[in-house]
C-alpha cells in the first residue's frame, strides 16, 4: 500500500507528460500524421507505456481533448453562486469563451480537425462529444443555475445555452477559421459582446 501511494505521483506526472506531448502532436500535426512514436519521445516514455494506457492513438486523442476541456472549465468564468449583477457576470462569461475559443492553437487544431473528418469520420465524432458539446454543457449549467433563481425565464436550457452562445460568438468563429489565427484574439470587442448579452437579457430576463 506504502509503495504504491509513493509510486502515484510519478504516474501523474508521466500521464501528464504524455498528455502534453500529445497535444502538441496533435495540434501540430493534426491526427492522422500524428505518431505515437514522437509523442512517447517527447514524453520520455516507451510506447508501450502509451499503449497500456490509452489503448491506441484514438483514445489518446478522445483523452487529450477531455484534458483540454478541463484546463477550459478552469479558464471560463462561470456565474458565481450570489449572481448579484447577472449582466456582468454573463459578460465575463461571454469573454472568458471567445478568449478560450480565439487562442491561435484552439483555430489551428479546430481547421486540422475540419480537415481531416471527411477521411476520419469518427475524428469529428470524438471532436464533438470531448469538445464543443462540453462547452455547450457549461454553457447549459451556467443559465440552468440563473432559471432556477428567477433571474432567468424557464425555458429550454439547451436552446437558451444556443441562443446565448450564438449570439456572443456571431460570425467570428468564421472569421477566425479563415484568417490569420495569431490576429483573432485582437478582433474581440467588447462593446459587441456586451450588446449580444443585453439582447440574450431582453429575450430571457422575467
Amino acid at each position: 500500500m506504502t509503495k504504491r501511494l509513493a509510486q502515484r505521483p510519478v504516474d501523474v506526472a508521466k500521464q501528464d507528460a504524455i498528455l502534453a506531448a500529445a497535444r502538441a502532436e496533435f495540434f501540430s500535426v493534426g491526427y492522422a500524421a500524428a505518431s505515437i512514436e514522437r509523442i512517447a519521445a517527447a514524453a520520455g516514455v516507451s510506447k508501450v507505456t502509451i499503449y497500456n494506457r490509452f489503448q491506441g492513438k484514438e483514445n489518446l486523442f478522445s483523452a487529450m481533448i477531455g484534458n483540454e476541456c478541463m484546463k477550459m472549465r478552469g479558464e471560463i468564468q462561470l456565474l458565481s453562486e450570489t449572481m448579484e449583477d447577472l449582466r456582468a457576470e454573463l459578460f465575463a462569461a461571454a469573454c472568458s469563451i471567445l478568449r478560450f475559443l480565439s487562442s491561435p492553437d484552439i483555430i489551428r487544431f479546430e481547421r486540422s480537425i475540419g480537415a481531416e473528418v471527411e477521411r476520419y469520420p469518427e475524428m469529428g465524432t470524438l471532436f464533438l462529444e470531448a469538445g464543443p458539446h462540453r462547452m455547450q454543457s457549461l454553457v447549459m449549467q451556467m443559465l440552468e443555475k440563473a432559471m432556477a433563481r428567477g433571474l432567468l425565464v424557464e425555458q429550454d436550457p439547451k436552446l437558451a445555452a444556443s441562443h446565448f452562445y450564438g449570439m456572443v460568438k456571431g460570425f467570428r468563429d468564421i472569421e477566425w477559421r479563415f484568417s490569420n489565427a495569431d490576429d483573432a484574439a485582437q478582433s474581440l470587442d467588447t462593446d459587441s459582446i456586451a450588446a449580444s448579452v443585453d439582447r440574450f437579457l431582453r429575450a430571457y430576463r422575467p
